[in-house]
């Protein structure tokens, strides 16, 4: 990993985000040079489980080449400490977490049972900027309601947040007994159409 020469006042900053769904897990991060004031690591979950969850890990320092985490082991600690979830429902959810193109092409994607407390079906379009950082991904899966899950926060750290919601059809939202293929074709057009209409950045 390559590293910079801060400006003067500047700190090391390092944010990742970490999403999980069903079995899917995918990371995105932002290591680099920040004005903020410095603050300890900071790690939460943003939204929690059951269902789709994603937590944050935070941090600004002052120290050469500070940033320097190089694992997911407070994700870990983070997972093992949070409620366990009980029974699993009838239900079941197209899951994914990944480039449309790539990981979340219909032909890979693959129908979970949904926990008791999450029974609905999710899709949405995320984009994370900042600096170098540029990725745009679908995320698919069982969650509490059909909603925009980050709403609430604009901002990550540094990094920039858009979340769009897929077009989902009714059957599909409820999370009644989907084919693998079927859900997965329709969630794909969704994101197109929610990707071509979404807000530019």
């Amino acid at each position: 990993m390559r590293s910079m020469v801060c400006k003067l006042k500047e700190g090391c900053e390092e944010t990742l985000v970490f999403i999980e769904t069903g079995t899917a897990r995918g990371v995105v991060g932002f290591k680099g040079c920040s004005s903020a004031a410095s603050y300890p690591a900071q790690i939460s979950y943003l939204v929690s489980p059951p269902g789709v969850s994603i937590a944050s890990y935070s941090r600004i320092c002052r120290r050469y080449l500070c940033n320097n985490l190089t694992n997911l082991e407070p994700f870990v600690k983070l997972r093992g400490n949070a409620p366990k979830s009980i029974g699993v429902s009838s239900h079941s959810c197209p899951t994914c977490v990944g480039g449309h193109i790539k990981e979340c092409l219909p032909n890979f994607v693959t129908s979970e049972p949904c926990p008791q407390a999450a029974t609905t079906c999710y899709s949405s379009t995320f984009r994370f900027q900042a600096g170098n950082l540029n990725s745009t991904f679908l995320l698919m899966g069982c969650a509490r309601g059909y909603q925009k899950l980050l709403e609430d926060f604009q901002y990550i750290g540094s990094i920039r947040v858009t979340e769009v919601l897929n077009i989902l059809e009714k059957s599909q939202i409820v999370g009644a007994g989907l084919s693998s293929r079927g859900p997965a074709w329709g969630i794909l057009l969704g994101f197109l159409l929610a990707f071509r209409n979404g807000p530019s950045s």
